[in-house]
């Protein structure tokens, strides 16, 4: 009894080991390791934080695609974020599929209203995708809720 005891605390320290080296390869921006590292344990449960930081890892080093598979099994285990929705979203629009896009960013700010870089970044698909009325007023929403989220010259010029 003893020596399973032990065994499962070995094996989750492990786990936390390779998941804590991984993280502090991500906050240093040494990306690539971080995915090997949180990939270091395939067979054991991963978390919604785990599925998370290898989904934007893979974002931050312009692979979208498997980005798009970490964010979706993120929103697989039971926490829905809005964090997540809204990095699925960037993934999507780096992709070229802004409209895929637009319904992740709508999906973001219906759990997070008031979230200024969230409005501002749909307000930018919006007029990418021809919506200018649209993407002006999400614009002038962030900017009323926070003067220092967006440069207003860049409204001006853009919508008027």
């Amino acid at each position: 009894m003893i020596v399973l005891l032990f065994l499962l605390f070995f094996n989750n320290s492990e786990f936390d080991i390779s998941y804590n080296k991984g993280l502090k390869n991500y906050k240093k921006g040494n990306y690539k390791i971080a995915i090997d590292l949180f990939n270091e344990e395939k067979k054991k449960k991963k978390t919604f934080k785990h599925y998370f930081y290898l989904g934007h890892s893979y974002s931050l080093i312009g692979d979208n695609n498997n980005a798009l598979k970490m964010y979706d099994l993120a929103l697989s285990t039971k926490f829905k974020k809005s964090v997540i929705y809204f990095e699925r979203g960037l993934s999507y629009f780096l992709l070229e599929e802004s409209e895929k896009a637009l319904q992740n960013l709508n999906l973001a700010l219906k759990y997070d209203q008031n979230n200024p870089t969230y409005l501002i970044n749909r307000g930018t698909i919006k007029y990418d995708l021809g919506l200018k009325k649209s993407a002006c007023s999400d614009w002038n929403k962030a900017l009323s809720l926070d003067k220092n989220s967006m440069d207003k010259d860049l409204i001006i010029i853009n919508c008027n």
